[in-house]
């Protein structure tokens, strides 16, 4: 049957072929053979006592959460905005940033990947001050804004035209995190060294469990990493999402820069973190790539600081739960 249904959708895509079934066979016995031969397209899934369906023809979805992240690397960061919204939702998620569905747009610098209309944005942020043509697509798709990463990320968005809430919800979702899980916390405390995945290999060439020293792989399992983070007297990251994690666990932490090899959009998203806590505390260590081999990491995680917060973590949680709450009705 697979062969046949291939068959029939190579000979619909000849033109000459295409209209001489047109002309011979009605409409609606076409519409009948193709739905027949193509009925098994819809996935179904099982996720604790609940059963959910997606049909990438129909673009039904029942039981799932629509939700735009990226995922094109491993990087624990990325699925902090899914796992959250299943958590609160107790739903599995479904990534449709190669879907035309509309759905929520969460955790990481993805606005500027805005490609469709009837999006939410919970907590996202921008990666850098958008182009003229990513403001026109944000004037031309309008998301709803529930909250946004900081206030870097809220004036862009204001001044493209985008209506966005107060700053009491503004703050990375990644900072709620405590309220969903408890790591388990076990060894002795070593100073964690956090890279960024571009900058891993760097590290690891010149850093080992020696020292009272260990490294942090933001490419395993979410669980893994704030475990490892949680575990660590101090933080030292070049990753963004090592420093939140390190704020929502209480852990001190530093932002070691790498300014010659570093991030999309420098320093943007940094400053729009900070923007939700007491920037004039937060501790940074710039450097070039060809000191990490040598640097006193001892010494900089004396410097370690927990800055105090703006951000509420309540308001943060309850600018989504309003709007799932307004969408169950």
């Amino acid at each position: 049957m697979k062969h046949v249904s291939s068959f029939l959708n190579t000979l619909q895509r000849n033109s000459l072929v295409k209209s001489t079934i047109k002309s011979l066979i009605p409409k609606e016995a076409r519409v009948k053979v193709y739905r027949f031969l193509n009925k098994d397209s819809s996935i179904r899934l099982y996720f604790e006592n609940n059963t959910a369906l997606f049909d990438p023809k129909s673009k039904n979805i029942q039981g799932l959460i629509p939700v735009f992240y990226w995922d094109g690397k491993p990087n624990f960061g990325d699925v902090i905005g899914p796992y959250l919204i299943s958590k609160i939702t107790g739903k599995p998620v479904l990534n449709i940033k190669n879907l035309q569905y509309p759905g929520i747009m969460t955790v990481g610098s993805i606005i500027q990947l805005l490609n469709r209309k009837n999006m939410v944005i919970w907590g996202s942020g921008l990666m850098y001050k958008p182009t003229d043509e990513q403001v026109k697509a944000l004037k031309k798709y309008n998301p709803e804004i529930l909250s946004v990463r900081g206030r870097e990320t809220a004036k862009q968005l204001l001044e493209a035209g985008i209506n966005v809430p107060d700053q009491s919800t503004y703050g990375d979702p990644a900072l709620i995190l405590p309220l969903f899980y408890t790591p388990t916390v076990s060894g002795p405390q070593k100073i964690g060294i956090c890279p960024h995945y571009i900058h891993k290999s760097h590290f690891l060439e010149c850093i080992n469990d020696k020292d009272n020293l260990k490294i942090i792989d933001v490419q395993n399992d979410l669980e893994t990493v704030v475990d490892s983070i949680s575990s660590s007297s101090v933080c030292i990251s070049t990753s963004l999402h090592g420093l939140i994690i390190a704020q929502a666990y209480n852990i001190p932490w530093v932002w070691l820069e790498i300014f010659d090899n570093n991030l999309g959009g420098e320093d943007f998203k940094f400053k729009d973190f900070f923007s939700t806590i007491n920037e004039s505390q937060v501790s940074h260590v710039r450097v070039k790539m060809e000191e990490i081999k040598n640097l006193n990491y001892k010494e900089i995680a004396e410097q370690a600081s927990l800055p105090d917060k703006l951000y509420s973590e309540e308001r943060i949680l309850e600018s989504l739960k309003v709007y799932l709450n307004r969408e169950r009705k």
